[in-house]
C-alpha cells in the first residue's frame, strides 16, 4: 500500500546487450517451474527486415526510478535460458500505485509515423503466488506522447509478451523511450531480452509474431468437446409432453404451443456488489472500491445484466465476518451500507427470484485474516468469536441466504490454518455441525483453490471431504475456485478427470469462483473460458457455475471481465451470451397434431408455456426436470 509520508526518488543507471528471443507459447503449462524455468514454449525468431531501435543490457542506459517506497535494481546472472542476464527490481511493497516504481529506456533508433514496431520481452515475478500482478508499458515518441501502451499480466513463471503496433508520431531522437511501470507487479519483478524492432512503414503487421497460448484441446474440432456437447444433450435435458385441449376435454389440433424458458435448472451466478445493486438515485455517484466512481447509469446496466443472466448472487464483502460486524455498527458510513443493503439489495434479489449466497463462515488460513490473525495461538478463544459470530450471522440471514460457503479456503495456506491451530480437522467437522444447526435451511459448501488451476490441492482437498463425509459432516456441495490465468490454463479434458476423481466423494460440485484472465489476449480468454464452461455444465455431478465479477470496472482482476468499462461486450462475454442465452436456452414454437399434442426437447428450468388457437389462449407455468414434464393445457 502506498505509504503517507513520501521516500527520495532513487536513479539507478545501468548499460548492457542481449539478444532477441521472441517465442509462441503453445502448451498447456505445467503446474509448478523452477528457478530459472520457462514456462513451456518454444522459442522462434521475429522476420527479417527490422531493426532494433533499443538497447537493453549491463552495458547501456537503463534507468529505475522509485517513489513512496524503498526499491532497488541490478543486472542478474540467468541460467539456461535464452538470455544471459535479467534486470531484477526488489522493493518493500507488494501492492503500490503503478507509478511509484519505474523503467526507462532510451530508444536510440529512428522511428517514423506509420512504421510498424515489434516490442518482444520477457517478465517474471519469482516467488509469487498464481495470482497475476499488473505491469504497464508504454513506448513514449516524445513526453507527454504515447505511441503505444500495453498492459500485461506478470506471473512468476517466465513468460514472454511479444506485441506489435503502428506508430503514431515521428519519435523524437533525443527524448524518446520505453517506459514500464511496476508498482503492482509486487516485490520482486525481473525483465529481461527486452527489444523494440522497427519494420517500417507498409509492413504487414499480420505476418509479425504474438504471443498466445494454445492449451490442450483449444483446437475448434477438439474430440473432447463434442463429446461434451452431446453429453450435454442428454443429462440437460428433457421432452415436454404437451397436451392442449378445449374446455369440454377434447384434443385442440393445430394450436400453436410456445415453449419459452425462463429460468435455469443449473444455477448460473456471480460476484456483486450491494451498493451498485441496492443504492438509489440519490445516493449516486457512489465509491464501491476506493478510488472507483460508479454513476447510477452505470448501476441500471449492471443491474440489468444481474437480472438478465444470473439466478443467483454471491456479495463479494458484506457476510465476511468482520465486514458483518461492521455493518451492525453506528458508524455512519457502514449504517448507510447497511441501510441499502437491508432496504434495497436484499429486497430487489427476492423480487427479482434471485438467490443469495452467503460468503463466507470460517476462512481458514489465519495468517492473512486481520480479524482471525488475533487468535493465533489461542484456539478456545477463536472458537469462542467464531461461535459468537455463526450465532449472530447465520439466525439473522435465515430469510434469504440459501447457500453458504461455511468454510472457505479450507486447506488453505501459511502456518495458522483451523487445522494446525486446533491440532486436527476435526474443527472442521465441528464448524459444519453449528453452522446447520443454525441454519438449517441453507445448504453447507466448501470451498478451495489450486485445485482445477495450478492442482496442488486436489489430494489435500479429497482428504478432508473424506473427512467430513466420515464424520457425518458431508459438504452439500463442494465448491472450486476457478481462478485461471494465463500459465494455469488446465486442459478441459483434464478438467473433466478431476471432476470425475470428486464426484466420488462428493456428489455435487460447482464452480464458486470463475474467471479467466489473459492478459489482453481477448480471443484466448474467450476461448478457454468457453471450454471450462462446456466441460462444467457437462459433467453429471456438476450443480453451478458462479462468477467471481463480469463488469471491467468492478471486476478484481479487469482483464478477466466480460463486459468492458463501456459496457461493449468482449469476446468471453459474447461466449457467455450465446452459450447461456442462446445455445443453452429453450423457446420454441411447435404445433399440435391430430390429438392435440406436441412434444418439444427443452433445458431443465422453469418455463412459460402458452397455447393458442383462434384468438383464444391460455398460459401456464411449469417446470421441467429429469423426472419427466407432461403438460395439459386447456383453451377456452
Amino acid at each position: 500500500m502506498l505509504t503517507n509520508a513520501a521516500k527520495p526518488v532513487h536513479h539507478a543507471r545501468f548499460m548492457g546487450q542481449v539478444t532477441l528471443a521472441v517465442f509462441l507459447l503453445t502448451a498447456s503449462v505445467a503446474n509448478c517451474f523452477a528457478e530459472d524455468k520457462l514456462a513451456q514454449a518454444t522459442v522462434i525468431t521475429p522476420p527479417d527486415g527490422g531493426r532494433d531501435v533499443l538497447s537493453f543490457g549491463p552495458s547501456q542506459t537503463v534507468e529505475f526510478e522509485s517513489q513512496n517506497v524503498v526499491a532497488a535494481a541490478k543486472w542478474i546472472d540467468t541460467k539456461g535460458l535464452p538470455f544471459a542476464k535479467a534486470y531484477g527490481i526488489d522493493s518493500d511493497t507488494r501492492f503500490t500505485d503503478p507509478d511509484n516504481m519505474r523503467l526507462h529506456i532510451p530508444i536510440n533508433g529512428s522511428v517514423r509515423k506509420g512504421d510498424v514496431v515489434l516490442i518482444s520481452f520477457w517478465i517474471r515475478r519469482p516467488g509469487a503466488g498464481g495470482q497475476p500482478n499488473n505491469a504497464y508499458l508504454f513506448v513514449d515518441a516524445k513526453p507527454g506522447v504515447t505511441s503505444y501502451q500495453y498492459s500485461l499480466s506478470a506471473y512468476r513463471e517466465w513468460t514472454q509478451h511479444v506485441r506489435s503496433f503502428v506508430a503514431t508520431d515521428d519519435f523524437d531522437s533525443s527524448d524518446s523511450c520505453l517506459r514500464i511501470q511496476l508498482g503492482e507487479a509486487g516485490e520482486v519483478v525481473q525483465i529481461a531480452d527486452l527489444r523494440l524492432v522497427n519494420y517500417g512503414a507498409g509492413y504487414d503487421i499480420a505476418t509479425l509474431p504474438r504471443s498466445t497460448i494454445m492449451y490442450e484441446g483449444r483446437n475448434k474440432d477438439a474430440a473432447w468437446r463434442k463429446k461434451a456437447l452431446v453429453r450435454i444433450e442428454e443429462i440437460r435435458k428433457g421432452d415436454i409432453a404437451i397436451t392442449v385441449v378445449d374446455a369440454g376435454g377434447r384434443p385442440v389440433p393445430n394450436a400453436t404451443v410456445h415453449v419459452a424458458m425462463q429460468q435455469h435448472a443449473f444455477g448460473f451466478g456471480n460476484a456483486v456488489n450491494s451498493e451498485v445493486l441496492g443504492a438509489v438515485e440519490s445516493d449516486f455517484p457512489i465509491n464501491p472500491k476506493k478510488k472507483i466512481s460508479v454513476s447510477w447509469v452505470e448501476a441500471q446496466k449492471y443491474r440489468q445484466i444481474v437480472k438478465k443472466y444470473f439466478d443467483r448472487v454471491t456479495f463479494e464483502s458484506e457476510f465476511r465476518p468482520h465486514n458483518w460486524k461492521m455493518l451492525q455498527s453506528n458508524t455512519e458510513s457502514w449504517r448507510r451500507k447497511n441501510r441499502i443493503f437491508v432496504e434495497n439489495t436484499i429486497p430487489w434479489l427476492l423480487d427479482n427470484n434471485i438467490a443469495v449466497r452467503g460468503h463466507y463462515i470460517g476462512w481458514a488460513p489465519m495468517d492473512f485474516n486481520s480479524v482471525e490473525k488475533e487468535f493465533v495461538g489461542n484456539p478456545d478463544g477463536h472458537r469462542a468469536w467464531l461461535w459468537e459470530h455463526m450465532a449472530d450471522v447465520l439466525p439473522a440471514t435465515a430469510d434469504y441466504v440459501t447457500e453458504w460457503d461455511t468454510i472457505n479456503h479450507i486447506i488453505g495456506w501459511g502456518s495458522h490454518t483451523y487445522e494446525k491451530e486446533y491440532g486436527g480437522p476435526q474443527i472442521y467437522a465441528e464448524i459444519m455441525a453449528e453452522a446447520r444447526r443454525l441454519a438449517p435451511q441453507a445448504s453447507h459448501a466448501i470451498n478451495e483453490g489450486k485445485v482445477l488451476p495450478d492442482g496442488y490441492k486436489r489430494e489435500p482437498y479429497k482428504e478432508i471431504i473424506r473427512f467430513l463425509n466420515d464424520n457425518g459432516q458431508a459438504p452439500d456441495i463442494v465448491g472450486f475456485m476457478g481462478h485461471f490465468g494465463l500459465t494455469s490454463l488446465t486442459p478441459p479434458e483434464e478438467l473433466l478427470k478431476v471432476y470425475d476423481e470428486f464426484a466420488e466423494i462428493a456428489p455435487r460440485l460447482q464452480l464458486s469462483e470463475f474467471d479467466v484472465e489473459a492478459g489482453d489476449d481477448e480471443e484466448l480468454q474467450a476461448d478457454y473460458y468457453r471450454d471450462v464452461m462446456i466441460a462444467s455444465f457437462s459433467h453429471p455431478n456438476f450443480v453451478a457455475i458462479i462468477q467471481w465479477g463480469f463488469w471491467e470496472k468492478m471486476h478484481w482482476k479487469p482483464a478477466a471481465a466480460l463486459w468492458r468499462e463501456d459496457w461493449t461486450l468482449k469476446p468471453s462475454g459474447q461466449a457467455f451470451v450465446d452459450l447461456v442465452a442462446s445455445q443453452w436456452w429453450t423457446d420454441e414454437t411447435s404445433e399440435t397434431d391430430i390429438a392435440g399434442k406436441c412434444r418439444v426437447r427443452g433445458f431443465f428450468g422453469e418455463y412459460e408455456i402458452t397455447a393458442e388457437k383462434d384468438g383464444a389462449s391460455k398460459m401456464v407455468h411449469v417446470t421441467a426436470t429429469s423426472d419427466g414434464t407432461v403438460v395439459q393445457i386447456q383453451i377456452p
